[in-house]
Formats: C-alpha cells, sequence, structure tokens
C-alpha cells in the first residue's frame, strides 16, 4: 500500500497504537489487511515498533532505525490509562534538575521496567488516593501537548507529594530537593489533601519541612504548615533515604532527613 495513503496520519501522530492507525484506514483493530499495511510501513521504514501494537512514525528522509522516539509519549501510549509521573512529570513541567533515561508512568497492570529500542519506561501501581471515584476524572492529572498529542500528566502539586512517598521515583534526595528548588509558585493547600489521600507519616513530615523552610518564597500560610503538622509522625522516623548516624532531625516534623536536605548550602552562598 502507497505512503500516500497513511502519511497524513503519520504526520500527525508520531506515537499511535494499532487501533488509532486501523480506525484512521477504515478497518477493524484486528483485520490482517492492517497488519499488512503496518508491516509494508515497517519494512519500508516509514514506522518502527515501540512495543507490541503501538509504533512510531519516522519522518521522510529520516533512518528509522537511527530515529529517535520521543520518550515521554511512547511512555505514555505503552498501556491504556498510563500518566506520566514522579520524576518524569517534573522533567515535562520543567523543573526536574537533571534528566533521568527513565519514564515512570502510572499505570495499571503489573508494576515493571519496560526496556526496548532505547526507551525505559517504569510501570508503577497508582498510589493511595490517585483513581477517581464513581467513574470521575483521577485527580492531580492534568492534559498537556506532546508533539501535537494529548498526554495524561500528574500536576506538579500531586507530583511533589508523590515524589516525598516515594522519594526512590525522584532520583535522589538531593536530586528532589534541587528540582524543588526550580519550583516558583504551588498551591500547599492542595499539596496538604494530596498527603490526606496518601496517608504516609514519614512523607507528610519530610514535606511538611520543606514547605516551612519554603514558607516565605512559596508563601505558605502558617495554617496550612499546622494542618500539615497534623499528618506527620507521632515518633520520629527516618525519611528520603536517610541512615542512622548520618541524618538530621527535622525539628518540629518528627522526621530524620538527609544532612543535606536539612543543612541545605545553596551554590555561591
Amino acid at each position: 500500500m502507497p505512503r500516500m495513503i497513511s502519511a497524513p496520519f503519520f504526520s500527525t501522530h508520531p506515537v499511535f497504537r494499532r487501533a488509532e492507525y486501523a480506525a484512521a484506514v477504515g478497518r477493524p483493530p484486528g483485520d490482517k489487511v492492517v497488519t499488512a499495511m503496518l508491516t509494508q510501513h515497517l519494512q519500508a521504514g516509514n514506522i518502527r515498533r515501540i512495543a507490541r501494537g503501538v509504533f512510531a512514525s519516522v519522518p521522510k528522509h529520516a533512518e528509522a532505525r537511527a530515529w529517535t522516539v520521543d520518550r515521554f509519549l511512547a511512555a505514555s501510549r505503552l498501556r491504556p490509562g498510563c500518566v506520566i509521573a514522579y520524576h518524569a512529570a517534573m522533567e515535562l513541567h520543567g523543573y526536574a534538575y537533571t534528566e533521568s533515561h527513565e519514564v515512570q508512568v502510572i499505570a495499571r497492570g503489573e508494576p515493571c521496567v519496560y526496556e526496548a529500542n532505547g526507551l525505559v519506561c517504569r510501570f508503577v501501581k497508582p498510589p493511595r488516593g490517585f483513581a477517581g471515584q464513581n467513574g470521575a476524572p483521577t485527580d492531580g492529572v492534568m492534559i498537556i501537548d506532546r508533539l501535537g498529542l494529548a498526554v495524561d500528566v500528574t500536576t506538579v502539586e500531586r507530583t511533589i507529594t508523590d515524589l516525598f512517598d516515594r522519594h526512590d521515583l525522584a532520583g535522589g534526595a538531593e536530586e528532589l530537593l534541587n528540582s524543588l528548588d526550580l519550583v516558583a509558585r504551588i498551591d500547599a493547600g492542595i499539596l496538604v489533601r494530596y498527603a490526606h489521600k496518601i496517608g504516609n507519616a514519614t512523607a507528610a513530615g519530610a514535606l511538611g519541612f520543606w514547605l516551612e523552610r519554603e514558607q516565605k518564597r512559596l508563601g505558605v500560610l502558617e495554617r496550612t504548615l499546622e494542618e500539615l503538622r497534623t499528618l506527620a509522625p507521632s515518633g520520629t522516623r527516618y525519611a528520603l533515604g536517610a541512615k542512622p548516624g548520618s541524618g538530621r532531625t527535622a525539628k518540629g516534623w518528627n522526621v530524620i532527613l538527609p544532612i543535606d536536605f536539612v543543612e541545605r548550602r545553596f551554590e555561591g552562598l
């Protein structure tokens, strides 16, 4: 089948699922003709396979094997309902201090790491309080445009709260702190609401310490800190990967944090 029949679809879908392509050419997803068409385009180098049933369009005159597929867009199409989250979401929002080779995605199904064709995607099960109730949209998820296609990503506030809950998906405590330094504006009240939903006292204590330290810069209200303080641990706990003998107590929050997180030293000061 000549490329010209599929070219309009490829030009507007840098990454696509088989079902989307089938609908565009007027065929059922399981039709053998669709398989034949996709096979022909794969052999011609017009598209490349990302995963089973997921493909990327290759621009004209580009080499399929050498073509770099947008990793965020690719990861968002691997499973139904994928939401870019954690450090990858910080990257999309422009707040990540460094770039990661891995894209974290909240999705239903078995948590695992998928690696193929230069893409590394970590599937993470939905955190507590993430899914919408009674058919309502998932709280804390927004849609962004990525190369002309819609991508679901956690909001800045949801992302920050999730990273305190899963600091292992932040790239480490230092990366988390450096990334948080880039955040210029947040709604702290929404952070508290998500902390309530997650129900992780240790994460709430660490989050509270950070918000208190950044209170003036971010305009955090005192009553917001007091509400968050009620979610902190009743006894002292280690947080953000701090180890016995190498941490510092976050006064008033009942958490022991990595020394660099507590004794913050900004570059140039």
